[in-house]
C-alpha cells in the first residue's frame, strides 16, 4: 500500500467525521455521543475496540500479522486522542459551527480524534503487514479530572502491555504541513488552589469593627508574585495564576469571607512542590498580619510531561523523511501549559509533538482555547502521516 496516496484518498471522509465532531462538542466527563460515533466508526473499520473505560473512553486494538525479524521482541504502541470539548462560545463563522451555545472544540480535540480515527482505518486495512500491535486510546476528560490517569488505573497499558505511546497535539504557532518537536521537558506540571480569607463581617460605614478579608485578599495576590520573582531562580520557569475572586454580599459590608481560585505550574515535581509550600506560608502570614485566617487547599493537577529521547529519535527521522527537513520545527523551550498525556510519559516509553494549524499567509491571531480558532483542516493530513509512519518505525526500529 502507499500509505500517502491512500491518505490523499481518505482525507475527505476524516475532515467529515472532524467537521461532524465539531459541530456536536460535548464537555469533560459528558462525551457520550462522541463515544457513540466514534464506537460506530472503528466498528465500521472491522476494529476490535471497548468502551466505558474512565468513563467515555475507548480503547481500539489492531493486531498485526505481519514477520518479526531476527527474533525480536513483538511490540505493542498507543496512539493516545483526546475527545472532549470546552465550555467556549464559538465566534469564528464557519458551515460546521457548534450547534451547541457556550460549547465548542476551542482545542482541537476534534482534529485529535479525526485523525486518529484516519490512523486507525489506515492501519486496519494494512495489518497483515504490521509486525506488532497497535492499541488505540480516545481519551475522555483531558481538560478536567485527566482521564489519561484513570484510563491507565484502567488497564489501557496492559493486555498486552504498551512498549511506547505516542500524542499529537494542533498548534496555530506554525503552519499547517510543519511538525514540532521538543526533546525532555515539553509540558508543566500544575497545582489548582483555593485559599479562603476569614476576616470579620461589618458595616461599611465602620470598618475599624471588622476585618475585610477582601483587602487582605487583595494584598495577597501581589504578594504571591513574589514567590516567582523574589524566591526562585529568573532561569527557573514558574507561574502562580489568580484566575477567580470570590467574596463580599454587599456594596457596604466589609466582606467576612473571600475566595481566590488560582493555579501553579512549574517545570518538575520539586519545583512545583515548593511553589506549594511558599503559598501555603506566605497565604497564613500575611493573613496573620491583618488579624485574619487564611485556609489553602491544593488539587494535584497533571505532572510534567517528559518526553523519550529515543521514541523522539524515531520520530524526528521520520518527520524529516515524510514531510521534508524544512517543515520539522523545534520548540525552544518547554510550554508552561499542562496536559494529561504526561501520566503516559510517566508509565512509558512516550513522545508528544504538535503539528502546525495554522493557515498559510493568515493575518488573523489564532489562540486554542478561543471561540477565535479555525484551523486549517491540512493539518489533519499531517496528523495521519505522523501517526501511521511513526508507528510502524517504531514497530520496525
Amino acid at each position: 500500500m502507499d500509505i500517502k496516496i491512500r491518505v490523499d484518498q481518505i482525507f475527505n471522509e476524516i475532515v467529515e467525521i472532524r467537521r461532524n465532531l465539531h459541530a456536536n462538542p460535548e464537555l469533560s466527563e459528558y462525551e457520550t455521543e462522541t463515544a457513540q460515533t466514534i464506537s460506530k466508526i472503528l466498528s465500521s473499520y472491522k476494529i476490535d475496540h471497548k468502551c466505558g473505560f474512565a468513563g467515555n473512553g475507548i480503547i481500539g486494538i489492531i493486531e498485526g500479522k505481519g514477520k518479526i525479524r531476527n527474533n525480536q521482541k513483538f511490540l505493542t504502541v498507543g496512539i493516545r486522542a483526546d475527545i472532549d470539548a470546552l465550555p467556549v462560545d464559538e465566534i469564528a463563522d464557519i458551515p460546521f459551527k457548534s450547534t451547541k451555545p457556550g460549547i465548542m472544540h476551542a482545542c482541537g480535540h476534534d482534529i485529535h480524534t479525526a485523525i486518529l480515527l484516519g490512523t486507525a482505518k489506515i492501519l486496519k486495512e494494512m495489518e497483515d503487514d504490521i509486525p506488532g500491535t497497535v492499541k488505540l486510546f480516545f481519551e475522555p476528560a483531558e481538560e478536567t479530572i485527566g482521564g489519561a490517569e484513570k484510563m491507565i488505573e484502567e488497564g489501557c497499558l496492559e493486555n498486552p502491555k504498551v512498549d511506547a505511546v505516542i500524542g499529537l497535539h494542533i498548534t496555530p504557532d506554525i503552519e499547517a504541513g510543519k511538525i514540532q518537536l521538543r526533546r525532555g521537558k515539553m509540558n508543566a506540571a500544575s497545582t489548582e488552589f483555593e485559599i479562603t480569607i476569614e476576616g470579620v463581617e461589618a458595616h461599611g460605614a465602620h470598618p475599624e469593627g471588622g476585618i475585610d478579608s477582601i483587602f487582605v485578599a487583595s494584598n495577597l495576590v501581589c504578594v504571591l508574585q513574589s514567590i516567582i520573582t523574589r524566591n526562585m531562580a529568573p532561569t527557573n520557569p514558574g507561574i502562580i495564576t489568580i484566575g477567580k475572586i470570590s467574596g463580599g454580599s454587599k456594596n457596604n459590608v466589609i466582606a467576612k469571607e473571600t475566595t481566590l481560585y488560582g493555579i501553579i505550574r512549574a517545570m518538575d515535581k520539586n519545583n512545583k512542590e515548593f511553589i506549594e509550600n511558599r503559598v501555603k506560608k506566605l497565604s497564613e502570614d500575611l493573613a496573620s498580619g491583618f488579624n485574619a485566617k487564611a485556609k489553602v487547599i491544593f488539587q494535584n493537577g497533571y505532572p510534567a510531561l517528559i518526553n523519550d529521547d529515543e521514541i523522539g529519535d524515531i520520530i524526528e527521522s521520520t518527520a524529516a523523511k515524510i514531510l521534508k527537513k524544512e517543515n520539522v520545527c523545534f520548540l525552544e523551550e518547554p510550554s508552561l501549559g499542562s496536559d494529561d498525556f504526561a501520566y503516559f510519559s510517566e508509565k512509558t516509553k512516550s513522545f508528544y509533538f504538535n503539528i502546525g494549524c495554522l493557515k498559510k499567509d493568515s493575518k488573523n491571531h489564532q489562540s486554542l482555547h478561543s471561540g477565535f480558532l479555525v484551523p486549517d483542516e491540512e493539518c489533519i493530513r499531517t496528523g495521519m502521516l505522523m501517526e501511521i509512519f511513526g508507528v510502524l518505525e517504531i514497530l520496525n526500529s
